[in-house]
């Protein structure tokens, strides 16, 4: 698993997750979500999973941890699917996670709807 964050526009936070995430891994993502969401003037925060190839209970732990994380620190969060990516959005979608935080087919979709 590889993990990149960047800051594609002024107050906006992405961690992109690449590969798969297992129970390791979905520890470092809750770790660097939470690191990335502390950040003076970071605003808002999208996990960015439309690089992930498998996503089970390890992975739904990390998005619900982080969930958590950003709501005790006042922080908008949204993810990220891909706009065909089934490893991700049917987990999401089966577990209601999709009524916990917003999704979006992709970043950029993300991206629009935090400037309205």
């Amino acid at each position: 698993m590889r993990l990149r964050d960047h800051v594609p526009r002024p107050g906006f936070t992405v961690l992109e997750v690449i590969g798969e995430i297992d129970q390791a891994e979905a520890e470092v993502i809750r770790l660097r979500m939470v690191e990335l969401m502390q950040q003076p003037g970071r605003g808002r925060a999208v996990l960015d999973l439309s690089g992930v190839g498998f996503f089970g209970s390890h992975g739904l732990t990390a998005v619900v941890r982080s969930s958590r994380a950003a709501d005790e620190l006042g922080v908008p969060l949204s993810g990220v699917t891909g706009p065909a990516n089934r490893a991700v959005q049917r987990p999401v979608r089966m577990t209601g996670l999709d009524q916990v935080i917003r999704w979006y087919p992709d970043l950029d979709s993300a991206l629009a709807d935090g400037l309205s």
